[in-house]
């Protein structure tokens, strides 16, 4: 993006209540999501952006931190700021849905169905995690792979018990959500989840359905848990992601008597 295209299609609402720092990062996150500047590409300086709007450094750094947080600019000391490449930054202190956070970023979400069917015999570790009874009922089984703007990002597996949702399996996964078709069908509402969250070094198979490249390529691995507000487990769910592609992000606070966390975390750690 040059400066004089800038010139042509930037201009503060002087009658908006939105804070200026606010109006200059949403017109570069729109840019970006347009593709009108590219990964790689090098920000107009910020020296040059107060001139130009006649506005302070502070402004100008404020809206530029902004992007760096949402993960859609990088600064490199002594070069500048670029345009990132495209990475998720998922936050991981609420019940989090893919089309919902790809949505929140900007990102076209958009599945794909591997397969989606009625188990009828169900593994015994799967049996387990669910807490099945010993006949092991059918399971409603969907693996898709999950895209953000046409770019595999998740490969996705999930069981659910399938007396919970009898004829699931004629729903299109590739349009309707599942959690939405849990809720207002089968009255399955989320209330809680258990997640881990492991590092690892891609399958040949993970690899090729997340179009990865390189000789080595690492991602995560992560196992849901879902439960309703009875405590009853409902979904167990398994995924996983590229590593370059996503980001996992924790809020983390000092656990007093006075104050409660809003976030658990456990961490086990293999050497």
């Amino acid at each position: 993006m040059g400066i004089e295209y800038f010139k042509n299609t930037f201009q503060f609402s002087e009658t908006s209540d939105v804070p200026l720092y606010i109006q200059l990062a949403a017109y570069f996150r729109i840019q970006i999501q347009n593709g009108i500047l590219k990964p790689g590409d090098m920000m107009i300086a910020e020296n040059s952006l107060c001139e130009l709007l006649n506005v302070s450094r502070t402004t100008v750094r404020q809206s530029m931190n902004l992007l760096v947080e949402e993960g859609l600019l990088i600064r490199y000391r002594g070069k500048g700021t670029f345009v990132a490449n495209f990475k998720i930054k998922r936050n991981m202190n609420h019940l989090y849905s893919f089309t919902e956070d790809m949505q929140a970023i900007g990102a076209k979400p958009v599945s794909k169905v591997i397969r989606a069917e009625v188990l009828e015999t169900c593994p015994d570790e799967i049996a387990d995690i669910l807490k099945l009874p010993s006949t092991h009922t059918p399971l409603f089984y969907l693996e898709r792979l999950r895209l953000a703007n046409d770019e595999p990002i998740l490969w996705e597996r999930t069981y659910i018990p399938y007396y919970l949702c009898n004829k699931i399996e004629t729903f299109d996964f590739n349009r309707d959500s599942l959690y939405q078709v849990l809720n207002e069908t089968y009255h399955l509402d989320m209330y809680h989840a258990k997640e881990t969250l492991d590092a690892i070094l891609l399958s040949k198979n993970e690899a090729a359905l997340l179009e990865c490249t390189s000789a080595k390529n690492v991602g995560y691995r992560i196992a849901r848990i879902s439960y309703l507000d009875s405590g009853f487990i409902f979904e167990y769910t398994t995924s996983v992601t590229r590593a370059n592609k996503c980001t996992y992000q924790f809020d983390l606070y000092k656990n007093t008597a006075s104050k409660k966390t809003p976030l658990e975390i456990k961490r086990n750690l293999s050497i």
